[in-house]
């Protein structure tokens, strides 16, 4: 097996819904846009169904809403509308999942490095706005964006991560709650866990064979443990 003896010096995660509560929010901006073109709204569990694709939000509005949304300029203004009521909402409304900075901290405290890759488009500053509001920024080595690097399932943001984290992808371990998560990180040639705390059931999650499902984030150090000791890694 590859990871033999590589001890793990990195841990990836996806952001939201792996490392924070985000899909209520998520729903409530998406109905706000829609509403402005006078659209009935979706529930969380639609929106989560195709999170767990990998759809961005125009391809979601083109598969709701196609005969809506086939305008590009049309569609444009209701994604504008969404991330705007996105960020109005999200201060108030999008905590830390139970046990991720006390998890993010024991990770710190073993030494070993810490990345996030999303499919967010933001940039620079911008894409630490919500870490230093939820106070974990600090904890955090590396963040690679979907304006950075193309979205998962492709394998880009994860290999930018690694690279950046200046480590290989032997050394790295990636967490994530959706199957475009396990797809990406299985071709980015790390080892995957897949956390059921999101918008994937535990069943297909583990259609996609990653390396473990957690149930939550709080069981990660241990398994990290059980891990090196299994593979030999010191």
């Amino acid at each position: 097996m590859p990871y033999h003896g590589q001890k793990i010096k990195g841990v990836i995660f996806d952001l939201d819904e792996t490392i924070i509560n985000s899909l209520g929010t998520y729903t409530e901006a998406f109905n706000t846009g829609t509403r402005i073109f006078g659209l009935e709204p979706v529930t969380d569990q639609r929106i989560a169904q195709f999170l767990d694709k990998g759809f961005r939000l125009g391809e979601i509005l083109l598969e709701l809403f196609p005969s809506v949304f086939e305008e590009d300029s049309r569609r444009q203004a209701c994604v504008d509308a969404i991330r705007k009521a996105y960020l109005e909402l999200e201060a108030k409304n999008v905590p830390l999942k139970p046990g991720v900075k006390r998890t993010l901290q024991s990770l710190r405290g073993k030494k070993i490095k810490i990345g996030i890759v999303t499919g967010r488009m933001t940039t620079g500053e911008g894409k630490w706005l919500e870490l230093r509001r939820l106070n974990i920024h600090q904890l955090v080595d590396v963040m690679v964006t979907g304006a950075e690097a193309p979205a998962k399932p492709a394998p880009d943001g994860l290999i930018k991560c690694v690279q950046e984290l200046g480590l290989s992808p032997e050394e790295c371990v990636f967490v994530g709650d959706s199957r475009v998560d396990v797809i990406a990180g299985k071709k980015a040639g790390l080892r995957t866990i897949a956390v059921h705390t999101g918008v994937a059931s535990k069943e297909l999650l583990a259609r996609e064979g990653p390396d473990y499902v957690l149930s939550d984030l709080n069981w990660l150090i241990s398994y990290l443990g059980e891990l090196q000791k299994t593979e030999g890694g010191v």
